[in-house]
C-alpha cells in the first residue's frame, strides 16, 4: 500500500520567513481560503504580542475586517468579481488598517490565483519598509520558499554592517519547526559554555533592527542547512561574513553534535572541549543506561527504524541510529533537502540495506516524523512506538524546553527510542 502525505510547500515557508519577523506584519493578497491555514499555523508556532493591537483572541479585532477570526495573516479575500477586474483598492485599505498597529516592516505576499492573474502589488505605498512578494516559487519546498522569503526581507531592510564583528548568527531553522525556539536556546547554551555569544538567529525570532545589524556577526551557521544555505551565501556574497555548514547534517545524534561544536569553535579559534565534555557526559549517562537494558536483555542492537523528515535531519538520525545503536533503517523518505538525501543514499548503498521509500506503510519497530504520520503508523500496525521529530507534534503543550535538535533533542530522541524498545521485548 502507498500513501500520499502532504507536505508544507514554499508558499508556506515563504509566509512563515515574514512571519519570524518580531515586529513586521503579513498581508496575503488573496482569497480567505488562502490565509485561514496560514494564519492558524503561525500563531500557533509563534505565539507574540502585534503592535499596538490587543494581544490573543479579542473578537473585537480579530473579528475585524479582513481577519476572519483570526488575529494573524489577513488577506483581501479576493472573489469570483475581483480575480477579474483586481482588488487594488481592498489591498491598500488592508495594508492602512495594518498601518495603524504600527510593525516596523510589513510584508505582502500574492496568494497562487493572484499571482496567476497579474495583481500587481507595487500600487501599494507605505512610510513603513514594504516587502513584495508578486510571485513565489509555489511548487517548490518548505525550505526553499523560507530562504525566498529572509532573501526578499534582506533586499528591503539592508544590513548596515556598522559595528566591530563579534559572535555568530544562527540561521537555517524556521518558526514552522518543532520546538524551535527551545532548539535555538540549547545550541546557544552549547556554544555560550565555549565562550561563543549568540547575537541572534537570522529568520526566527529577529526584528528589524537585528537585521539592520546582522552583517555584524564573525560567522554565520546554518542549523537546518537547506533551511539556511542560500542565506548564508547572501551574507557571505553581499557582506563578506563566512559561513559553517556541517558535514554531518543537523545537530543531533552524538557524532553529529560534536561535528557542529567542532566546526563552529574551529571556525572562531575557540576551544570546544566545554560543550565535548557535556556531550560526553550525556554519552556516559547514554552508555550506563544501555548496560541496564543487557541485563534485562532489551537491546537497540538490530531493532528497524523508519524515517520521514528533512534530508539534514534524516542524514543525521540515520547514522546516529545504525552507528550508536546499531539499528536497521527499513524504510527513510526525505521532504526536503535533495543534496542530503543523495548523500544519505549513498551512505545507506555504501551499508548495503535496502531501505523502503514508503516508511509509513513498512513493517519497523519505530517511526520518526511528524505526531500524524507517526500516530497513524502505529494506529495502522505499521510501526510499534514511534517518536516525533517534526511539526505537527502529538503533544501540545511543552512547558519544560523540549528542543528537537542540540543536545537535549538528541537525549530526548535517544530517550523515545530506547523506551520504546524496553517497552517491547520481541522483534517483529
Amino acid at each position: 500500500m502507498s500513501l500520499e502525505n502532504e507536505f508544507p510547500e514554499s508558499f508556506i515557508g515563504s509566509v512563515a520567513a515574514f512571519e519570524g519577523v518580531s515586529d513586521g506584519y503579513t498581508v496575503i493578497h488573496g482569497p480567505s481560503g488562502c490565509k485561514l491555514y496560514p494564519s492558524s499555523l503561525m500563531e500557533d508556532c509563534y505565539f507574540r504580542g502585534i503592535p499596538e493591537a490587543p494581544s490573543g483572541r479579542n473578537p473585537l479585532f480579530s473579528g475585524a475586517h479582513y481577519f476572519f477570526g483570526q488575529p494573524r495573516v489577513p488577506c483581501t479575500y479576493l472573489d469570483m468579481g475581483t480575480f477579474i477586474t483586481g482588488a487594488p483598492e481592498r489591498l491598500k485599505e488592508l495594508v492602512g488598517f495594518v498601518e495603524g498597529m504600527r510593525p516596523k516592516l510589513i510584508s505582502i505576499i500574492n496568494s497562487p490565483g493572484a499571482s496567476l492573474v497579474g495583481e500587481d502589488l507595487t500600487a501599494v505605498k507605505s512610510d513603513i519598509p514594504l516587502v513584495l512578494m508578486d510571485h513565489p516559487v509555489y511548487s517548490g519546498t518548505e525550505a526553499e520558499g523560507f530562504q525566498d522569503g529572509v532573501l526578499r526581507i534582506l533586499d528591503v531592510v539592508a544590513p548596515d554592517c556598522k559595528g566591530p564583528r563579534k559572535g555568530v548568527n544562527l540561521t537555517g531553522i524556521s518558526i514552522t519547526h518543532l520546538n524551535w525556539e527551545d532548539t535555538i536556546a540549547d545550541l546557544t547554551s552549547l556554544l555560550g559554555v565555549c565562550g561563543i555569544e549568540v547575537n541572534m538567529c537570522i529568520g526566527a525570532g529577529w526584528g528589524t533592527d537585528d537585521i539592520r545589524r546582522s552583517a555584524d556577526a564573525e560567522l554565520i551557521v546554518p542549523i537546518y542547512p537547506e533551511y539556511g544555505d542560500a542565506i548564508a551565501a547572501r551574507y557571505s556574497a553581499d557582506y563578506g561574513v563566512p559561513s559553517f555548514v556541517s558535514p554531518d547534517g543537523a545537530p543531533i545524534g552524538f557524532d553529529a553534535l560534536e561535528t557542529w561544536v567542532k566546526g563552529v569553535c574551529g571556525c572562531l579559534k575557540k576551544d570546544p572541549s566545554p560543550a565535548l565534555a557535556l556531550i560526553h557526559g550525556k554519552r556516559v549517562a547514554a552508555a550506563g543506561e544501555i548496560r541496564r537494558m543487557e541485563a534485562r536483555h532489551s537491546l537497540p542492537k538490530g531493532r528497524t527504524f523508519a524515517l520521514e523528515c528533512g534530508g539534514s535531519t534524516a542524514y543525521a538520525i540515520a547514522r546516529f541510529l545504525y552507528g550508536y545503536l546499531g539499528m536497521i533503517p527499513v524504510g527513510i523518505r526525505c521532504t526536503g533537502g535533495d543534496s542530503w538525501d543523495r548523500m544519505l543514499g549513498d551512505y545507506l548503498d555504501f551499508l548495503g540495506i535496502p531501505v523502503s521509500d514508503e516508511p509509513e506503510t513498512v513493517e519497523t519497530d519505530i517511526i520518526i516524523s511528524s505526531g500524524p504520520v507517526c500516530s497513524a503508523a502505529v494506529e495502522r500496525g505499521s510501526a510499534l512506538e514511534y517518536a516525533v521529530i517534526e511539526r505537527p507534534p502529538v503533544r501540545t503543550v511543552n512547558i519544560d524546553p523540549a528542543p528537537t535538535l542540540g543536545l537535549g533533542g538528541t537525549v530526548s530522541l535517544l530517550e523515545s527510542v530506547l523506551e520504546a524498545v524496553s517497552r517491547h521485548h520481541r522483534f517483529r
